[in-house]
Parts: structure tokens; C-alpha cells; sequence
């Protein structure tokens, strides 16, 4: 229970030992994954696999890659100033 109380302080204003930074990176990454996989699956499944569909799902991944890196060169530069 000592995970999900620590889980529980990330939302609120109380100091956590866990990193809300990094609970929203893994939540983004989930949804994006199992997106993915389902997006992928029911196609596969209707045998309606087109490069175009292909091309959305690359296009999603490569988009979420700039974002996550824009976020990482931000925190880096944030953790530059406050030093």
C-alpha cells in the first residue's frame, strides 16, 4: 500500500518519493502503446493493412518521440537554472 499512497501524494501538493514527471511520461507511453497495438491488431484482424495505415502509426510514434524529447531538453535546461 506504501506504492499507492506514494502514487496518491504525486497528485496532490505533498512532497512524493515518486516522480510526477515521470508517472505522466509512463501514462502517455501506455496509452500510446496500447493504441498502437490495438489500431494494429483490428486491422491485421480485417485483413485491411494499408501503408497509409502504416504511415499514421509511424507518424504518431515519431511525434511522440519530439514531444518526450522537448520535454527532456526542457528539464534539462530547467535543471541548469535552478543549479
Amino acid at each position: 500500500m506504501k506504492i499507492i499512497d506514494e502514487f496518491l501524494l504525486t497528485l496532490s501538493n505533498k512532497k512524493s518519493l515518486l516522480s510526477s514527471k515521470r508517472i505522466e511520461r509512463f501514462a502517455v507511453f501506455s496509452i500510446m502503446l496500447a493504441s498502437t497495438i490495438g489500431y494494429v491488431v483490428t486491422h491485421l484482424i480485417k485483413c485491411s493493412m494499408t501503408s497509409t495505415d502504416l504511415m499514421l502509426v509511424v507518424g504518431g510514434w515519431l511525434s511522440y518521440a519530439g514531444f518526450n524529447t522537448l520535454q527532456i531538453k526542457k528539464d534539462k535546461q530547467n535543471e541548469t537554472e535552478n543549479q
